[in-house]
């Protein structure tokens, strides 16, 4: 999935305050890419709800780098920062 920036919102104070996160980089904007699964569900959303039909995706998430931790210390999404990341990602 291309991105731009990402958010990631404080947890532990009520209500959450959001954080929007880029890269540095030579543009004002570098993309990257977030990887994931995703697949197309066909059924109900709960035990005898109507049937749907969605496309569903996951992101990967990995241990927060130092900057992340100080606003989400469990998670942060993996980032594809590199061409040859995104084409050798698997699933692509």
């Amino acid at each position: 999935m291309p991105a731009t920036s990402f958010c990631e919102p404080n947890g532990d104070v009520k209500p959450a305050t959001r954080h929007w996160l880029l890269l540095k980089g030579a543009d004002p904007r570098p993309m990257f890419a977030f990887p994931g699964i995703w697949r197309h569900y066909k059924g109900p959303m709960r035990k005898d709800g109507p049937s749907v039909e969605i496309d569903t995706y996951s992101f990967r998430t990995t241990t927060p780098n130092l900057l992340v931790a100080a606003i989400n210390h469990e998670r942060m999404p993996v980032l594809l920062t590199r061409e040859r990341d995104v084409a050798t990602w698997p699933g692509r």
